[in-house]
């Protein structure tokens, strides 16, 4: 029995709403119209009050309504004007703001009304900007433009159109915070720039797979004490599932005849030989599971249940 697609697709409801975030901030500030985002001159001098001062104005911004697309314009222009601890704490906040506001955002975009619009004019891979130009509705323009300056980017998830973090909008930020958050933005860029799972279904390649979770895994390890270790972890622990367990519509073994995927043994083989195991935890359960399975002629025996339920017990996964 695996987990139901609901269970599954947990993972990715926690990147389009990711309410599982420990530090959500209040919503944000009204937009300031025609704001500057010039970059400051160079010889600007970066000093504990001065950057106070910066930090207390952007928060001044996120914590009013609607102030999303302002707050991120200010600290646009100011960043390199403020110490790395104001930028890194800054750049968390505007990202834990701009979840906060997704959901309302979510909400607003799947009104029937809304959805039949956006469905009429929308093309492949369409983004924000591209609808605004196709849409005659002001009302709507008007939505997605605050949809996409929130920081926001357009994809389709099950046929319904969803706005999700664009977490390449805070590219421009990572030259300025400190080393585990650069990290953490780009580990959640690629989560959202192409979604693993869909309907209960893997959708990225299995190479793909296991390269995202050593990728955190390679977080985990490097920074045990950052303050986004737990929506990493996160991360990790649904990966992990997916690679000893697979999903609904995506069975690691399959339904009828209880073999291995042959495309997950190539890849998993493929990453084994391409990767030591020396530092990784996760790799090495991965080899100790292969070799299980090639044993079992890889069938999902008894054998192999057995050693899932050992060293990979479903009991980790219910609850996240």
């Amino acid at each position: 029995m695996t987990l139901s697609s609901h269970s599954l697709k947990k993972g990715l409801r926690t990147l389009l709403t990711a309410t599982a975030l420990t530090m959500l901030l209040q919503t944000a500030a009204a937009p300031i119209a025609n704001m500057a985002s010039a970059a400051p001159a160079a010889e600007t001098k970066v000093t504990s009050a001065s950057s106070s001062t910066i930090y207390k104005s952007f928060q001044s911004m996120l914590y009013k309504k609607n102030g999303l697309p302002a707050a991120d314009r200010y600290l646009e222009s100011k960043i390199s004007q403020v110490t790395p601890y104001h930028a890194t704490l800054m750049v968390m906040q505007l990202e834990n703001a701009r979840i906060k506001a997704l959901n309302a955002m979510t909400d607003r975009m799947l009104v029937p009304n809304v959805q039949d619009q956006m469905l009429k004019i929308y093309k492949w891979k369409d983004s924000f900007t591209q609808l605004m130009y196709r849409t005659k509705d002001n009302t709507l323009r008007n939505l997605l433009q605050q949809a996409r300056d929130s920081g926001y980017r357009l994809t389709m998830i099950e046929g319904s159109l969803y706005p999700i973090m664009d977490y390449a909008a805070f590219d421009k930020y990572t030259a300025y915070v400190n080393k585990d958050i650069k990290q953490y933005i780009q580990i959640m860029e690629v989560e959202t720039s192409n979604i693993s799972t869909e309907d209960g279904g893997l959708m990225i390649g299995y190479q793909e797979m296991l390269n995202r979770a050593l990728n955190q895994e390679q977080f985990l390890n490097d920074y045990p004490k950052s303050n986004r270790k737990q929506q990493v972890q996160m991360l990790m622990n649904e990966y992990t599932f997916y690679t000893f367990y697979g999903l609904d519509n995506t069975p690691l073994f399959d339904y009828d005849t209880n073999v291995m995927d042959a495309n997950a043994q190539k890849g998993y083989k493929a990453v084994l030989q391409r990767n030591s195991s020396k530092n990784s935890a996760f790799l090495k359960k991965l080899n100790a599971f292969m070799e299980v399975v090639a044993e079992s002629r890889y069938e999902q025996t008894k054998a192999v249940e057995n050693w899932l339920e050992l060293n990979v017990p479903r009991s980790e996964f219910w609850n996240q």
